[in-house]
C-alpha cells in the first residue's frame, strides 16, 4: 500500500512542483515532486538499508539526471534510462566527504525531536529541488537572523532567484550532528552536496533550528 502526505502552502491541490512524500509498507520513503501519485520530477527516495537517490523521476520511475548515495557514502551518479545507470558521469566514489567516520557529539534531543527536524530538513531540501519557493521558504523562521543591513524583502528575494533560475536542482544532505542548545534551539550539521546545470558545490553547514508549535523552523544558516 502506498501512502501519500501532501505539504501544500496554499489552496487544496498539490500542483507539479508541490513537494509530497509518499511511503511504503516496507519503509521505502519519497520526499519530492508528485504527479498523480506517482514521483515525478525533483526527489530523493530513501531505502530503509540506507541507500538513496537524488534526481529525476519520471512516471514513478528514475530517469534523467540522479545520483544513488550508498550507506558507505560510495556514489554512483550519471543518466538514468526507466530505473536503470545506463551512462555514469563520474567515477565512483564519495560525493559526501573521505568516508572518515565523523565524530558525534553526545545527543540530549528526544528520538521524536530529531526525527521530527529530520523531516522537516528533507521537506526544506525536497522544495529546493522542486524549485518551489513558498515551501522552501516555509522552513525559513520569521526571525532567521539576516546579514547585518540585510532586510527580510532582499534576502527573500535573493533566495527566490536562486531556486527560480537554474533549469534543474539536485540536492543530498547528510546529517552529521544534533546538538541542542540551553536555550532550546538545535544546530544540526549537515554536508551539503549541490548541484544545478550552473554550479556545482559540496559544502558544510550548520543550521540552527527553533522549535515553532508542532513543527521545527531554520532560525541561523552559518558555516560550522
Amino acid at each position: 500500500m502506498l501512502v501519500v502526505a501532501s505539504w501544500v502552502t496554499s489552496g487544496s491541490i498539490a500542483q507539479a512542483n508541490d513537494v509530497q512524500t509518499l511511503t511504503w509498507p516496507d519503509g521505502t520513503r519519497y520526499v519530492g515532486s508528485v504527479r498523480s501519485n506517482q514521483m515525478h520530477g525533483q526527489g530523493t527516495i530513501y531505502w530503509q538499508d540506507g541507500t538513496r537517490y537524488v534526481g529525476n523521476f519520471e512516471n514513478h520511475e528514475r530517469q534523467g539526471a540522479g545520483m544513488i548515495i550508498l550507506p558507505d557514502g560510495t556514489t554512483y551518479e550519471g543518466e538514468f534510462d526507466r530505473g536503470v545507470l545506463i551512462r555514469e558521469a563520474l567515477d565512483q566514489n564519495s560525493a559526501l566527504g573521505d568516508g572518515t567516520p565523523t565524530d558525534k557529539a553526545p545527543v540530549e534531543l528526544s528520538d521524536a525531536a530529531t526525527n521530527q527536524i529530520r523531516d522537516r530538513l528533507d521537506f526544506w531540501a525536497a522544495a529546493w529541488m522542486a524549485q518551489n519557493p513558498d515551501q522552501y521558504l516555509s522552513v525559513y523562521s520569521s526571525d532567521f537572523r539576516l546579514a547585518p543591513n540585510e532586510s527580510r524583502p532582499a534576502w527573500e528575494m535573493n533566495r527566490r532567484e536562486r531556486l527560480l533560475t537554474p533549469q534543474y536542482i539536485q540536492l543530498d544532505i547528510r546529517f552529521d550532528r544534533f546538538t541542542p542548545q540551553s536555550n532550546g534551539e538545535v544546530e544540526v550539521q549537515i554536508r551539503q552536496a549541490y548541484k544545478s546545470d550552473t554550479y556545482r558545490e559540496i559544502s558544510n553547514k550548520i543550521l540552527v533550528m527553533k522549535a515553532a508549535g508542532d513543527n521545527w523552523t531554520i532560525i541561523e544558516e552559518r558555516e560550522p
